[in-house]
Parts: structure tokens; sequence; C-alpha cells
């Protein structure tokens, strides 16, 4: 009875599980629904997945920028932006599509280096949906690219707003207020970034960053327990850190550890320029000018317009009764001085000008002037990347390089 009972209920469930194929079946041939499906699993890094909904969708009529999008996507997934650009150009970034044609465009143009169009993608998506976190996640990284550190911040700081628990955002931040010694609001983002998950995608080297910074500017609060809690986390044996370690023990009055800790970190790096200007308050603590000089020069040689330093041998050689060195060192000082302030004016230039390329070409010619060569390049980079503005209705349809 039992097993007849089974035979008569086989083929319902067989009906049962074929209606349900069948309707599994239609719904995914709804080219709606594969759209947004194929849109997902590109976001997953599915490309597999992504081109089995472009096959499918290129058999239904009327979804050619679906298409369009879904390649550009799928290019730019594989790391050709230029590749991406060319396909998206075909959308017609209406509806539904605007929003994710807009970022696939807006990435596209970053990545080469077309930074105010990529800027006008993000922003007009900022005007249908303020609350994008991706657009202000973007602007953030443009704007600091750009040198325009204000208006990157602020957009770090939308972000936050929407992704409380961002710690790339907190670090940004954080880099920007160090590099312009608001140690304050520096040491507020990093801590805050400290205190939250590490992406997988952030290396361990940025984070040892972040804590060598946050120290660094605690130390410039007076703040020398904070600062050697904060590096009780950092590697060891990093020459840096040893230094900050040995300037927070002088500060805190303990001279021998201090000194032994210095000594550590100048035999990991005889250059490390934080514990060669400890080595010489510590010899002008005690009146030992002459043992100042050598180390001085050794930092001069790397970075010969590093006034901080210049001005301390200048001050040695007149102890030491070389008026001749004294004026020449003192000339060189004020060189210096001259191009750093021409650099900070020009700096703050930039920050109110985002689309100026010939502020950043003059500040690529004072960075090679102090030889600051990396930052040279940065610059020469956002002036190419200010030059490529958007022609008439380019926002949506720009042209690759």
């Amino acid at each position: 009875m039992n097993f007849s009972r089974q035979r008569l209920l086989t083929p319902v469930i067989l009906l049962l599980v074929a209606a349900g194929a069948f309707g599994w079946f239609v719904m995914q041939e709804d080219p709606n629904r594969v759209f947004h499906d194929s849109l997902a699993e590109l976001d997953r890094g599915n490309l597999a997945a992504t081109l089995d909904g472009i096959t499918t969708l290129e058999t239904h009529s009327g979804y050619e920028s679906h298409v369009a999008l879904l390649r550009g996507g799928y290019q730019l997934q594989r790391g050709h932006p230029a590749d991406a650009l060319r396909s998206l150009e075909a959308i017609e970034p209406v509806g539904p599509l605007k929003e994710p044609a807009l970022e696939l465009i807006g990435e596209s143009l970053f990545l080469l280096d077309q930074l105010p169009l990529a800027a006008l993608q993000f922003q007009e998506l900022l005007k249908d949906n303020p609350d994008s976190a991706d657009a202000h996640r973007w602007l953030g990284q443009i704007f600091y690219n750009l040198g325009a550190f204000d208006t990157a911040v602020s957009h770090l700081q939308e972000l936050i707003k929407l992704e409380p628990g961002n710690y790339l955002a907190h670090a940004l931040i954080g880099h920007m207020a160090f590099d312009f010694e608001d140690f304050q609001v520096a040491v507020e983002n990093y801590r805050k970034a400290l205190t939250l998950q590490r992406p997988s995608t952030i290396p361990e080297r940025v984070h040892q960053e972040v804590l060598r910074n946050l120290a660094r500017s605690l130390i410039g609060q007076n703040n020398y327990p904070a600062a050697l809690e904060t590096l009780a986390a950092a590697e060891p044996d990093h020459a840096l850190v040893l230094a900050l370690k040995a300037d927070c023990h002088r500060g805190l009055g303990n001279e021998p550890l201090a000194r032994q800790l210095l000594t550590q970190a100048l035999e990991q790096d005889a250059h490390e320029r934080v514990a060669v200007l400890l080595q010489v308050d510590m010899a002008v603590d005690e009146k030992q000018t002459a043992a100042i000089v050598a180390p001085l020069q050794r930092i001069l040689t790397n970075d010969p317009h590093d006034t901080a330093c210049r001005y301390q041998l200048a001050q040695a050689w007149q102890r030491l009764g070389e008026p001749d060195k004294y004026k020449r060192e003192m000339d060189r000082h004020d060189k210096s001085r001259q191009l750093k302030q021409k650099l900070t004016e020009k700096n703050l230039q930039a920050n109110r000008m985002p689309d100026d390329a010939e502020v950043r070409d003059r500040l690529a010619e004072l960075c090679e002037a102090l030889g600051k060569h990396d930052l040279a390049r940065m610059w020469k980079q956002a002036a190419a990347a200010c030059r490529r503005l958007p022609q008439p209705r380019s926002t949506l349809k720009p042209v690759p390089r």
C-alpha cells in the first residue's frame, strides 16, 4: 500500500518540479531581471556570470544599452579602462542605467587620469542621489589626487556620515591633516581609523604608516605616554619607530633609555631624519657643538633643502667661530625657505582652484627645485589631468585618450 502511494506521488512531484523549473527559466529569461542579476554578479566580480547575462540580453531587442553597460563593466573589471569607455559611449544613460553608467564611466576616466572628467560623472550622480557613498568616495580620492584637499576632505566627511566604519576615509583625512601639521585633526581621525576593521584591500604598510603618523602627531602635542602606547603596536625594529620611542622617553626624562633606543635607530638607518635630529638635539643639550656637524651634513647630503637642518648647521658654525661657513649656510637656508614659501602659497592656490593646470605646473617646478621628485611627478600628472577638460555634452559621453 505504501509502495503504491509512493508510485502515485512520484509523477505529481515530477510535474511540480518541472513547473518550478519552467517558472525559474521564464524568470531568468526576463531581460530586466537578467540585467539586474548580471549587474549584481559584476559587482561581485563574477565575470563568467556577467558574460552569460550579456549573451542572453543580446537576444532581446531594445537592450543594446544594457549590453554596452555590462560589456563596459566587464572590460573595467579585466583592467582595460579604455576599452570599457568605448563600450560605455554607446549607452543612453537614462532611467535605471544612469547611476551604474555614471559610476563605470567615472571609474574608467579615473584610471585613465582624466580626473576633472571623472569628477563630473560623480558630481552628476550626486545631483540625483546626494547620499551616494560611492560618489563621495571617488570624489574624495579624485580631489586628493588633484591637490584640492579641502574639497577632498568635505567629500570624505560626507562619506563618513554615510559609512561611519570607513577605515580609509578616516586615514586619508588623517594623512592630509598630518601633512599640514594639524595634529588635533590628525589624531582624531587616525585614532578612529584604528578602532575600525581594516579592509583586506588595505596593505599592512598603510596600517603601519597610520600608526607612525599617529605617534608623530601625539608627539607634536607633547603627549608622550599616548605616543608610546601607539608605538607598541608598530613594527618594533623600524628605524623611525625606534627614533620616535627615543624621542618619547627623552620627553619623559628617561635619558638612558632614549640614548639606547636612538643608538638602535641609527644602526638600522643612519640617515633616518627623526633619529639624526634627535641625536643633534641631545648633543646641543650637552653643548657638544662639534658633534652635531657630521650628522647634519649627512641629512643635507640627501636633502639639501631641509631648512631646519640647514639652520642648525649654520648656528653650529657660528658657535664654533666659523663666520664664513655660517654665512654660506644661512644663504642656502634663505634660498630654500623662499622656495618653500612659494610652494606653500601655490599649494593653497591649488586647493582653491582644483581645475587649474598652470598652478600645478608651477608646483611641479618648485618641487623639482626642492628635490621632491615624487611630488613633482604627482603635480605633473595632476596638471595633465586638469588639461583634459570636458567638451560640451561630454559629461556622459567622454572621449577616451
